[in-house]
């Protein structure tokens, strides 16, 4: 069976390393991107079975983002971490979900393992 490949975009290094660690148990192939724009430049190049983003990014924030990747591939699901950001937005933009700050890791994994068993 192929690995479950996520992207992971959030400018803040320490919280990229937290999600990695968090996911790492599950054998998923994980990349990161430091802002929106890295993220897209990833998602062009690669197909992802989930995108987890920050909402407040430099260049690209996550609202944008989603709606970028929606319009491209409708179908790849996407998890918001936000602190205050416009949740009814980002979950009409598209989101899957989102997870408000501060959020469990044991939550965030939990989300992950139901929206990727849901993947075909």
């Amino acid at each position: 069976m192929e690995k479950k490949r996520i992207l992971i975009a959030d400018d803040e290094e320490t919280v990229r390393t937290l999600l990695i660690e968090t996911l790492k148990p599950y054998d998923y192939e994980i990349d990161v991107a430091e802002n929106g724009v890295e993220a897209i430049n990833h998602i062009y190049k690669k197909s992802y079975d989930l995108i987890i983003t920050d909402y407040m990014m430099p260049k690209m924030d996550g609202l944008e983002l989603t709606r970028r990747i929606k319009a491209r591939y409708p179908s790849t699901p996407i998890i918001v971490i936000t602190g205050d950001g416009p949740v009814h937005d980002l979950l009409k933009s598209g989101a899957t979900a989102c997870l408000q700050k501060p959020f469990s890791l044991s939550k965030l994994q939990n989300m992950v393992k139901i929206i990727l068993s849901k993947e075909i």
